[in-house]
């Protein structure tokens, strides 16, 4: 048995690593979030990890836009459902995994369940993952989808993206530094340039995934990049995204030998 866990901010490439997974023969869930015009292709979600997910946010006074640091209560029904859900899964999947951005905020939780779990992190600059996540929810405020009390909060708290971007960041820099076997680090650059993913991962942990090229699912049709500045009304925000970015970036070169040996082979 083996679990592999993509961990990651919205708008940072996530959907695209595990869609390339997903094809590898990774098995991401039963029943997957649809696609939609910021997601032509699927989110890659699994529906019941994202409620789980959510549930947990609940008791805990929380909703996905979480911006200011997490230290989880779970009470014991929850651990029950959580566990539940684990057993499911290991009783009928010999590779299995999830993605969801929210899970940046709990890995710890995901640890304790599961200890011999993988993880691998995927990456953007804040400026590009804020801006993508601001231009969707405009997009659906404007077309009149989803909640409008949720799209405004992204103008009504300031940097509210960007405080976002900076706990779920962290969140898988505190798992990474605490567990660097388990943890394998790519930017949305790398993918976007075709980086040997599923290579890397098979050549570390022996998940024995099906070879399949990064291009194969990558189309940058579907990215959007911020032409000008971050706008930031607090700076002491940015100057911690930008020590977290660097963090990130530092992590991304050291594993990038992983992807490099994936190509030698």
């Amino acid at each position: 048995m083996a679990q592999l866990i993509v961990a990651g901010f919205h708008r940072s490439g996530t959907s695209l690593l595990t869609q390339l997974l997903h094809r590898a023969g990774l098995f991401v869930g039963d029943e997957l979030l649809g696609a939609n015009p910021s997601q032509p292709y699927g989110h890659f979600e699994d529906r019941e990890v994202v409620t789980l997910h959510d549930r947990l946010l609940a008791d805990n006074g929380l909703n996905w836009m979480v911006h200011r640091p997490l230290v989880p209560v779970i009470a014991p029904d929850r651990w029950g459902a959580l566990q539940q859900y684990v057993t499911r899964r290991e009783t009928a999947h010999r590779l299995w995994g999830f993605k969801d951005p929210r899970v940046c905020l709990i890995l710890g939780v995901w640890k304790h369940l599961l200890p011999d779990a993988k993880v691998v992190v995927c990456y953007r600059d804040y400026a590009a993952s804020t801006y993508s996540l601001e231009r969707r929810h405009s997009r659906e405020m404007l077309s009149g989808s989803g909640r409008a009390e949720v799209h405004r909060r992204f103008w009504e708290v300031p940097d509210l993206a960007l405080s976002m971007w900076n706990e779920h960041n962290s969140g898988v820099l505190a798992f990474a530094t605490a567990y660097p076997e388990d943890t394998l680090v790519v930017s949305f650059s790398q993918l976007a340039a075709g980086a040997p993913v599923v290579a890397a991962i098979n050549r570390r942990w022996g998940l024995g995934l099906a070879p399949v090229d990064t291009y194969d699912v990558f189309d940058p049709a579907v990215t959007g990049q911020r032409d000008a500045r971050q706008p930031v009304a607090d700076p002491l925000v940015a100057d911690r995204a930008r020590e977290l970015l660097t963090r990130l970036d530092v992590m991304a070169r050291e594993h990038a030998r992983e992807l490099q040996g994936a190509l030698r082979v």
